[in-house]
């Protein structure tokens, strides 16, 4: 079992990080001509908790399924989760300038876990990006299919990091993606925050349905099997 020291040490680490990068994006630099005009990013005051929250179920829950080396792409995502969250909810955009090295660097990251840990951890991995991509892709090719190209190009970075742990993991992050983001669409509509044909930001239901793949597919895969 993981000891809670390094879950309190990364948890402090990745909390300056991002509070740090919160204090960066309440500037709005990320933002393209076209958006100059939208009104000013809120406050960021929750990207340092949450960067943190986000690195303590990391080691919490990846130590004990991937080893140590397992640790730095996940931590990484952690941050990613955060400034992706933020970034694709004020203007609806995934960047591309944060998203493609974001992702070479965890594919980096990922390839030395897979090299540390051995066996055919690989094997998840890939599947992970081939399926994970081409689920998105369909999605953006179908009439209405609701997600944007920077949704594609993110898939594949969420699916090689659940596939790393498991093909049940990348099963359980599509699923869940898909019902945060149902739940998270009907509760606005509810709210009356968008309409019917309005454009909702989905990147943040990828990203926080990866995390609850990564927590809870070990049970959900226990309870399936009865155990």
């Amino acid at each position: 079992m993981t000891p809670w020291w390094p879950a309190v040490g990364a948890a402090l680490v990745l909390g300056v990080l991002g509070h740090l990068t919160g204090r960066e994006l309440v500037t709005g630099g990320y933002r393209i001509d076209e958006e100059v005009a939208l009104p000013a990013p809120g406050s960021a005051w929750w990207t340092g908790p949450s960067t943190g929250l986000l690195a303590a179920v990391a080691v919490l829950s990846v130590r004990d399924l991937g080893g140590w080396a397992a640790l730095p792409p996940f931590l990484l995502f952690a941050w990613l989760t955060v400034a992706l969250v933020w970034v694709d909810l004020d203007v609806h955009r995934l960047p591309v300038g944060l998203v493609v090295p974001a992702g070479a660097a965890l594919a980096v990251l990922l390839v030395l876990a897979v090299l540390a840990t051995g066996g055919p951890r690989w094997r998840g991995t890939l599947i992970g990006v081939v399926a994970t991509g081409l689920v998105y892709l369909v999605l953006y090719l179908l009439p209405g299919g609701g997600v944007g190209f920077g949704d594609v190009r993110l898939a594949p970075v969420i699916g090689g990091l659940l596939g790393f742990l498991s093909t049940s993991h990348v099963v359980v992050g599509i699923g869940a993606g898909f019902l945060v983001g149902g739940v998270a669409a009907a509760a606005m509509l509810v709210l009356r925050r968008v309409g019917l044909k309005s454009a909702i930001a989905y990147g943040p239901a990828m990203c926080l349905g990866a995390w609850v793949a990564i927590v809870l597919t070990p049970r959900i895969v226990t309870g399936l099997a009865g155990g």
